[in-house]
């Protein structure tokens, strides 16, 4: 987020092929440090480290590559907004998410590069979802933001045709997502290491503690989004 403070002035062309481009090939770096144990700083950038004390998963430039394409979709949409561009949005989503889509597909499918390394060991759908996260490679990207795009541009579409009801569950979450994620996760941290819920792995059970999960935080996440309103000054709770 930080970086953005920089990254904000640089043209919206100049920001997506440096996004695009580490996506592309960011792996030929990557790959040249793995494994990163040896190396704190290049897992800080774009591998990862482990050790008995430290755990580095979340490496800056792949995720600033991601971030400056949500940062790119803003300014579209301002843009939009104020009359300076006609591309509609449904189109512009759905146009991307397909092409994601389809290079995951064709990435996926050559099971080459651009997999950092975590390559399909069959056909079947589980190897072809099973992409590395840690740090993220081509595919899992093409893969997360395509299916993004798709589900984003058809929920805009429907929206037009539909109620959109001031306190819908998607709507609040939506407006809350930073806190949703901080407390969902240590609500899910905690169940897990102190509720004994650690090791479940039935399919059906992780639903019924997913929707139990939702529930509690609906009314946390409906409270909160009305105390940012109350507080638009405040720069610790615009961040969340």
């Amino acid at each position: 987020m930080m970086c953005m403070a920089l990254l904000r002035r640089f043209s919206s062309p100049a920001l997506f092929i440096l996004a695009l481009g580490w996506i592309c090939f960011g792996e030929i770096l990557t790959t040249q440090s793995w494994p990163a144990e040896q190396s704190i700083v290049a897992a800080l950038l774009f591998a990862t480290y482990t050790s008995s004390t430290v755990s580095i998963v979340y490496p800056l430039l792949p995720w600033l590559a991601i971030m400056v394409l949500g940062w790119l979709f803003g300014r579209y949409l301002l843009n939009y907004r104020e009359g300076k561009t006609n591309i509609n949005p449904v189109s512009l989503l759905l146009g991307v998410g397909i092409s994601a889509l389809t290079a995951f597909a064709l990435i996926r499918y050559n099971n080459g590069y651009d997999n950092l390394l975590l390559l399909r060991e069959d056909m079947s759908w589980q190897h072809w979802l099973h992409v590395s996260k840690y740090p993220p490679s081509a595919s899992f990207i093409f893969l997360e933001l395509g299916l993004m795009s798709v589900i984003l541009g058809s929920m805009i579409f429907f929206e037009k045709h539909i109620e959109v009801r001031q306190n819908g569950v998607l709507l609040v979450f939506g407006q809350t997502s930073m806190i949703f994620y901080l407390v969902h996760r240590l609500a899910l941290t905690g169940s897990g290491t102190y509720g004994g819920l650690q090791d479940i792995y039935d399919l059906n059970t992780a639903y019924i503690i997913t929707a139990i999960i939702l529930v509690l935080l609906y009314p946390f996440c409906l409270w909160y989004r009305g105390l940012k309103a109350r507080h638009r000054d405040s720069l610790f709770l615009k961040y969340l």
